[in-house]
């Protein structure tokens, strides 16, 4: 079953009157992910913010973008009143690394079949759908309750023994991954054992490659499957991006690593292996 949904599929629900929670994930350096959405959003959308519905508290202990509690997964469910008859589609502005954590953190918390739209809002507005502007409707209450571990996940002690156990991939891009380069992080390089794989390398336009070559470019790094992989980048957005992927081409099952390299290289004990 597919992660995704196009901008036609999604506008022939809206259209046909069917029961869907449209999520709005975006965010900006430039301006508050409200005033964002509400300059224009998709017709139906309610909207999240971010950096207080799918991260808890940052801090170097647990890194940049960690698991938020599930009360606070709870509240915004509750805010945006899904129940278990609603269809749930969330977007992004288009490069899918927030929607991707929205549909890994709603996923991970017990929702049933959440899409990600194909690009976004962007792929919205490129097929000539309108958009809406103003604070959007009201939901009516919701009746779901939570539950943490749908998905898999392993702690920094878990991530440090994995090599000898699976494969663990790095989604970072290869400078990051080197050692060459790092801006957001307190060390560069990458955690001893990990395989480089950036995330992008799965994509084309900000689209997943088709299932087969996402599966063959799995290969090349020694993943056959979903069992035994762990996935971690700098703070779990392209490291979400990247399970994503991993289902789409049918491969579910690999753990995340939500602290990634944000949470390990906070820790000066921990080794690090430059290139």
């Amino acid at each position: 079953m597919s992660t995704c949904i196009s901008a036609r599929e999604l506008h022939g629900r809206i259209q046909a009157g069917r029961r869907i929670a449209i999520i709005d994930t975006r965010w900006s350096r430039d301006r508050s992910s409200y005033c964002h959405y509400t300059m224009a959003h998709i017709p139906l959308a309610l909207f999240s913010d971010p950096t207080y519905d799918l991260v808890g508290i940052p801090d170097r202990e647990h890194g940049r973008n960690p698991l938020p509690e599930l009360a606070r997964v709870q509240d915004a469910v509750d805010r945006w009143g899904l129940t278990d008859e609603h269809e749930v589609v969330v977007y992004d502005k288009g490069d899918g690394l927030l929607a991707a954590r929205a549909w890994w953190i709603l996923t991970w918390a017990g929702i049933k079949d959440v899409k990600v739209l194909r690009c976004g809002l962007r792929g919205w507005e490129e097929e000539g759908f309108d958009t809406a502007g103003g604070p959007g409707n009201l939901p009516q209450p919701g009746d779901l309750t939570v539950t943490a571990g749908n998905l898999p996940v392993v702690d920094v002690d878990e991530v440090a023994a994995w090599p000898g156990k699976g494969v663990l991939i790095d989604a970072r891009e290869l400078p990051r991954f080197q050692g060459r380069a790092e801006r957001l992080d307190l060390q560069a390089g990458h955690i001893p054992g990990a395989v480089n794989l950036p995330v992008r390398a799965l994509q084309r336009d900000g689209e997943f490659l088709p299932a087969e070559d996402i599966r063959a470019k799995l290969a090349e790094v020694g993943v056959t499957s979903g069992d035994q992989v762990a996935v971690y980048s700098g703070s779990g957005l392209h490291s979400s991006l990247f399970i994503q992927a991993m289902h789409e081409a049918g491969m579910p099952g690999a753990s995340l690593f939500i602290g990634g390299w944000s949470k390990w290289a906070g820790d000066p004990a921990r080794p690090i292996v430059r290139l």
